[in-house]
């Protein structure tokens, strides 16, 4: 889809700059005409002939901001979105006066950042699969693991700012789930690990539970009792603490080959292993608020003229995660919107 816009553009004759970035919006007459932008480095002034339309990334590399608005704990070491979404464009809106909404969500994932890596790796189907846990530093469940990405990651904050060390969590799996699963870093040979994962408590193996435990430096206890009773539910098919399973969505991603629950597989073939996951995210849903046909509008309620919005930097139309497509769908749509209006605006 993307290249198939790219080549409409060459057809038409449509510059592409890369290594552009957003500086400021120019108003004229209570109008926005223009932008200055930096490109290459060098500072220029754009005008625009009919109006401006903002289709950025959101805010997700500008660590200030995410510690403005985001909960806490925030990194942008485990957000893996793009690293150019530094919130411009929403600062250069909010500083003509935009309304900014949704600002305190994000797309939220659980993410594995590893050393030397550039982007986090999400970590979305894998901790939702039959044989595997997420425990926190004390060794101990705090949420269903196969409930959608989004709803994990709003009670991991909730627990967390009620005082649950839930962050970092940590993976809990064994060897059968190890050759039955694809999970970076163990799906490759032991060997060819770099030993920094293991340094910095990214991952840690052992050959019981009590040696992983240790490895990982988190309560031994706690992990041995939680998979023991992690293994009766199995058993049973009945997750008492926290309803794995129960859910159609839960057992979308579930294996049928485990019975009777196919969210719910038993860890007990050393050795064992865990991976670290952080409160991660591929992108935050903050940013202008839009009308139907994608104008901005401003703290008043009035729109904006001259100026359109979507995708990410536009405030997000669908935040509680009805399905996937959740930021495509509304950008794409949107973004007709913005140019059918501008058409009729300009042709009438």
């Amino acid at each position: 889809g993307v290249i198939r816009l790219f080549l409409s553009l060459r057809d038409r004759g449509v510059p592409l700059w890369l290594n552009t970035a957003l500086r400021e919006l120019v108003m004229e007459e209570g109008r926005v005409i223009g932008a200055i932008i930096e490109k290459d480095g060098k500072r220029m002034a754009i005008r625009a002939t009919q109006a401006v339309m903002l289709g950025s990334g959101g805010f997700e590399h500008n660590q200030a901001m995410r510690e403005q608005y985001l909960p806490a704990p925030t990194n942008t070491e485990w957000s893996a979105g793009c690293k150019s979404n530094t919130g411009d464009a929403i600062r250069a809106a909010e500083a003509i006066g935009a309304r900014l909404g949704q600002m305190e969500n994000a797309w939220w994932c659980t993410t594995k950042a590893m050393p030397n890596r550039p982007y986090p790796f999400l970590s979305i189907v894998n901790k939702s699969l039959p044989g595997s846990i997420v425990v926190n530093k004390l060794g101990q469940r705090f949420s269903n693991e196969s409930q959608n990405y989004m709803s994990f990651m709003k009670e991991t904050f909730a627990k967390y700012k009620a005082g649950i060390p839930c962050v970092p969590q940590y993976m809990i799996f064994d060897h059968d789930f190890r050759t039955r699963r694809s999970v970076w870093p163990w799906a490759l040979p032991d060997p060819m690990i770099p030993k920094a994962y293991f340094d910095e408590g990214v991952i840690a193996k052992g050959n019981t539970i009590e040696e992983l435990a240790n490895n990982l430096h988190i309560d031994v206890e706690g992990l041995r009792n939680t998979v023991l009773r992690f293994n009766e539910f199995a058993e049973t098919g009945k997750d008492l603490d926290f309803q794995r399973g129960d859910a159609a969505y839960d057992r979308y991603y579930g294996d049928t080959s485990f019975k009777p629950n196919p969210c719910l597989g038993k860890i007990e073939q050393g050795p064992f292993y865990a991976v670290r996951l952080n409160p991660g995210d591929f992108g935050t849903q903050g940013g202008m608020v839009i009308t139907e046909d994608a104008q901005v509008k401003n703290k008043d309620g009035d729109v904006i003229k001259g100026l359109y919005a979507f995708g990410n930097n536009a405030a997000a139309l669908l935040p509680t995660y009805p399905g996937p497509g959740s930021t495509l769908g509304p950008a794409m749509t949107f973004a007709w919107q913005a140019a059918r209006h501008l058409f009729d605006q300009t042709s009438g």
